[in-house]
């Protein structure tokens, strides 16, 4: 059975928050007459706005590239549409929304993966077990802040070097109370 699919990008002016004569600029993504809109964090004067073009008017260095801006917003989103539908994912407006701020599961990060464990094992575990669990996060934020020079890492990202890296860091660097250093069962 074969449906149709209808797909659109709107740029529009969101004149209920105007202030004196800048309104902030948002992107409305249509699939199938369902919406989503997306606030750009954007602002033009409403008197340099083309509707029809859905792009500023201004011929300044600020409208250009505010219209390359939205160019490449334009751009993206569509990306985000080819991705889901090349993915054979379920195409909704609310999907390439998450997918463009991304906010999908294609960019969970690692630290947001053993939040949702430590949090969902709390009535599960043992005291003792999930205090070793908030030890290893406590870990992996050290790793990432000293060795790879970063908040978090986006679990596609991960590689079988990160996790030897890790466990040489684990190895060689002192232990968080700097008293009992860590014993191969602790790292493993």
């Amino acid at each position: 059975m074969q449906t149709s699919r209808t797909f659109s990008i709107h740029f529009w002016l969101n004149l209920a928050k105007k202030k004196d004569d800048l309104a902030p600029i948002y992107a409305r993504v249509t699939v199938d007459g369902k919406r989503a809109e997306i606030g750009l964090k954007r602002e033009t004067s409403v008197t340099y706005w083309d509707t029809k073009s859905k792009k500023t008017a201004s011929r300044a260095p600020e409208g250009k590239a505010l219209n390359n801006y939205l160019d490449q917003v334009y751009a993206k989103l569509l990306e985000c549409y080819k991705q889901l539908s090349s993915d054979f994912e379920l195409v909704t407006a609310k999907r390439i929304k998450a997918r463009f701020l991304g906010q999908d599961e294609r960019y969970k990060t690692l630290l947001d993966l053993v939040t949702f464990h430590n949090e969902n094992m709390l009535g599960v575990l043992k005291p003792g077990t999930l205090k070793n669990y908030y030890t290893t996060e406590n870990y992996l934020k050290r790793f990432l802040t000293k060795r790879k020079k970063t908040n978090d890492i986006y679990l596609k990202q991960l590689s079988y070097e990160f996790i030897i890296d890790f466990e040489q860091y684990l190895r060689k660097s002192p232990s968080l109370n700097n008293a009992i250093p860590l014993n191969n069962n602790g790292i493993m």
